[in-house]
């Protein structure tokens, strides 16, 4: 893949560099300043979109401060974000770790007892004051110099990173907001390599664009809650009639990492319902619930299904199984999931590798009685395709779909499918542990037998008999329109 941005340059072997130049005026003041700023990426020229945008962030944002560092000496003109970026950095080029040098001189010995034996002995041994003033040579001066005059922005910079390289790192509750969210990503596993993790990382760097870093404590819930109103306020201004929401979506996750900072005492009632009145946020608008499919048009959807088969066509098929999402459907491991030759033909869903549950991808087993054979063919092309464009395009195409075949009224999209599907049950009087087993409602009993084997890698292969209770419970439920598919004369098998 060639990557093509400004600053970048990739070299022979595809791995990335920042470089850009630093202005004429500073190149004038510094006859010993390089002509570029240089910082590597890092990366591979083949790595993620998510990753490559997050490190150019990141260099421009060390060359802003480079650049400011060399304007200006007055500490107080640096934000406290400003300040840490810099020690990073400082620490970066030191070749040393926050903490990295707090045991070190202990570490010279091949354990503790030797370490204090020696020291009982009088032996001149090393503290590790002294050992990071090899790292920081600098430090004596600087140390003299602060009790004449007040130090610069950067001697302050290299004093904490002689500190933090000596004190072992601890459970702040004083975060930058980009230190909040690295830590929230890590502990919550998401990988911004794949297109969840991606998603919400492109989302978060939305956000953190219109409220700039800041800091994250005790004492700054204003300033905070100020930041978050900013982004709400200049999202509404771009588009008025954005929805509740969407600012709520892409505030979600944003807003659950500055809530991870330890010992804030105002995280929890960092809210944007309207009852909290933290936030001016436009009211909710209802969601537009997909409607009820009547016996007619699902015979219209059922026969193009089969008639007209195609990997598009096969997705709403599967959807129509259960009021399956198309993200679900995203997931899917043809190795793993897909039992379509069984006796009793079904897949199931587990949320992919990740297993995702839930809400996101509801753990169930979907016994596939209509269109069998249209669904073995074209399926693995379905969640190939769906798997190579973005995750958002499949929803858009077939809700396309869907309404040039019924109609183009808002309310025709496949979640229509799920309210279907529901309303088919109700008609078929299927127990309540099998509708939640094949549609995954939350009023099913979630520890029964029949679920169990959804989480089980073997499935139903040793109790062939409860799947058996759903395939009957699903045929029961598309009975009339498999009756009425037979007459296609034999056009595909049904199932």
């Amino acid at each position: 893949m060639t990557r093509r941005a400004s600053y970048l340059k990739v070299r022979p072997n595809g791995m990335m560099r920042y470089c850009r130049d630093y202005p004429t005026k500073l190149q004038k003041t510094f006859t010993d300043l390089p002509q570029q700023f240089n910082k590597e990426l890092g990366l591979h020229e083949n790595c993620s979109d998510s990753d490559f945008l997050k490190a150019m962030e990141e260099s421009s944002r060390a060359y802003d401060l480079k650049v400011k560092t060399l304007s200006n000496s007055d500490p107080e003109a640096y934000t406290e974000s400003e300040l840490k970026m810099a020690v990073e950095e400082v620490l970066r080029q030191r070749k040393v770790k926050e903490g990295g040098l707090a045991h070190v001189a202990e570490q010279q010995y091949q354990n503790k007892a030797q370490w204090e034996a020696a020291l009982e002995a009088g032996e001149e041994v090393p503290s590790k004051t002294d050992i990071a003033l090899e790292v920081f040579p600098e430090m004596d001066d600087i140390i003299d110099d602060s009790k004449r005059r007040k130090l610069t922005f950067k001697e302050e910079v290299i004093g904490h990173a002689w500190k933090a390289a000596q004190t072992l790192p601890k459970l702040t509750t004083r975060q930058t907001m980009r230190e909040a969210w690295k830590r929230y990503a890590l502990d919550n596993n998401i990988n911004v390599s794949s297109p969840s993790g991606k998603s919400k990382q492109q989302r978060f760097e939305r956000v953190i664009k219109y409220t700039g870093d800041f800091i994250i404590s005790s004492e700054t819930k204003d300033e905070v809650q100020d930041r978050i109103q900013n982004f709400i306020t200049n999202k509404r201004h771009e588009n008025p009639s954005i929805k509740a929401q969407s600012l709520k979506r892409e505030l979600g996750e944003f807003i659950a990492a500055i809530r991870y900072v330890p010992r804030i005492d105002w995280g929890d009632r960092l809210s944007l319902e309207s009852r909290s009145n933290n936030f001016q946020i436009p009211k909710e608008t209802p969601p537009l619930k997909g409607k009820n499919l009547s016996d007619d048009e699902l015979r219209l959807f059922f026969r193009i299904c089969l008639t007209q088969a195609d990997s598009k066509w096969t997705a709403l098929l599967v959807a129509a199984h259960a009021g399956i999402s198309g993200v679900e459907i995203r997931r899917l491991r043809v190795d793993k999931d897909l039992y379509l030759n069984a006796k009793y033909p079904h897949i199931i869903f587990r949320g992919g590798d990740s297993r995702i549950a839930k809400t996101d991808a509801r753990p169930r087993v979907v016994p596939i009685v209509i269109g069998l054979e249209v669904i073995k063919e074209f399926l693995p092309q379905t969640i190939k395709w769906m798997n190579s464009v973005d995750p958002k395009s499949p929803n858009q195409i077939l809700n396309k779909r869907l309404r040039k075949l019924l109609g183009a009224e808002p309310d025709i999209k496949t979640h229509m499918f799920r309210h279907t599907w529901l309303r088919l049950s109700r008609r078929a009087r299927i127990s309540e542990d099998n509708k939640h087993a094949i549609a995954g409602w939350e009023h099913g009993d979630r520890n029964n037998t029949v679920m169990e084997r959804v989480y089980d890698a073997q499935g139903y292969t040793d109790d062939p008999e409860l799947l058996k209770q759903l395939y009957d419970d699903q045929k029961e439920i598309f009975s009339r329109f498999t009756q009425d598919l037979t007459k296609l004369n034999n056009v595909v098998r049904l199932g």
